[in-house]
């Protein structure tokens, strides 16, 4: 079995300099333990998007984007002003364990964050959820992601450049950055570099 973290990160790091700020930008990123394939399980991928709706019908974050993978998720939103961060997470996987056990499978511990400044683009950081599934080899290029979620309010530039509507670019699959290079760029500059 493979006990790698996603990414390679260690627990006890990830604590150290988490800041948890109400209306501040979130991009995270939790994981199945040891990356267990199954969240795409239709009643799985299907919990865990009502369990998301519900935290924003709650105001307790509001979505912007997310995508289900099979062994991981990432989710791109605003933190409320009832919940911390590290308490948005825990609930969420509270509230789909029942929905993971069912699967024998459990969330791994913590999660991976980068909180964006209020300069920073989500633009890059949703194009990357949107195409996570394409890049991997998930689907063909001429279908749809059932995982992907998006909030009626965001609306990203990328989605007015799909093919036919829906699909994405083939050359957006080369030119797209990880979601390392995606921070670090971040990180340089003070602000996030678009993918072309």
């Amino acid at each position: 079995m493979n006990r790698s973290v996603c990414p390679q990160r260690q627990t006890k790091r990830l604590r150290k300099g988490r800041v948890s700020v109400a209306g501040a930008r979130y991009f995270v990123t939790f994981c199945s333990q040891y990356r267990r394939a199954g969240l795409t399980a239709p009643a799985i991928e299907a919990g865990l998007v009502a369990v998301w709706r519900q935290q924003h019908q709650n105001e307790e974050i509001a979505l912007q984007c997310a995508t289900v993978m099979p062994d991981h998720v990432h989710i791109l939103f605003t933190l409320g002003h009832t919940l911390s961060l590290s308490q948005i997470i825990r609930k969420f996987k509270s509230q789909s364990k029942r929905l993971l056990g069912g699967a024998s499978m459990q969330w791994q511990a913590n999660f991976f964050e980068h909180r964006l400044r209020p300069e920073v683009t989500l633009e890059p950081f949703a194009r990357y959820i949107f195409l996570n599934p394409y890049r991997q080899g998930l689907l063909p290029l001429d279908a749809e992601w059932s995982g992907w979620v998006l909030s009626r309010r965001y609306h990203p530039e990328f989605l007015g450049n799909l093919r036919d509507g829906h699909y994405p670019h083939p050359e957006w699959l080369g030119d797209a950055p990880t979601a390392a290079e995606l921070i670090d760029s971040v990180l340089e500059d003070g602000r996030s570099r678009r993918p072309e």
